[in-house]
């Protein structure tokens, strides 16, 4: 039997608490494995075979991009008018493509406590697209336009190397071919 090992002592704003001890089965820093990360490990697919089974694991990431069109057809399915979609639940977003700016819709991403991490209905820096958050659409249990959802998340499968799924410069050729279409 080992002797216990003796517990540390943290100085916290001049205070001294005993540091809290993990648990037996937690990995340490000898196993490799980061106790942060382990909560965002997706388990595997059960069955590739089946597609989306709607786990939320591109959902709790990353939203992805509307094409032309298609905002429309998610506002209807939550009996909402286009215009007070945009502004309560999409941000602009946008990627330079064939060396123009192309500006697209995306979902707003919600913070770690469950608020919008940028005002819907405005345009979001270049660093907005690099901050990870959930989906505002994903509930938890999946997403709640599941049927009207943003073409990038429609052909999104996690079970597909990345190259497979659709990126962001293929729909912003979409938006950039939209708007030659709609030129005079």
């Amino acid at each position: 039997m080992t002797d216990p090992k003796p517990v540390q002592r943290l100085k916290i704003f001049g205070r001294e608490q005993p540091a809290s001890r993990p648990a037996e089965d937690a990995p340490g820093p000898e196993s490799g494995d980061n106790p942060y990360w382990s909560a965002e490990e997706p388990d595997e697919h059960p069955d590739p075979s089946l597609g989306c089974i709607r786990r939320g694991l591109c959902c709790k990431s990353s939203p992805g991009w509307y094409g032309p069109g298609e905002l429309e057809q998610s506002a209807q399915a939550l009996g909402m008018q286009p215009d007070e979609f945009v502004r309560k639940f999409l941000v602009i977003d946008g990627i330079e493509f064939e060396e123009k700016r192309v500006e697209v819709f995306a979902p707003v991403k919600l913070d770690r406590f469950g608020k919008p991490a940028w005002q819907p209905g405005t345009r979001v820096d270049a660093l907005y697209r690099t901050l990870r958050g959930v989906c505002v659409f994903y509930d938890g249990h999946g997403c709640k336009i599941y049927q009207a959802r943003p073409i990038e998340c429609a052909r999104y499968l996690c079970t597909q190397p990345a190259e497979q799924n659709m990126s962001h410069l293929e729909v912003a050729a979409l938006w950039a071919g939209a708007a030659e279409s709609d030129a005079p």
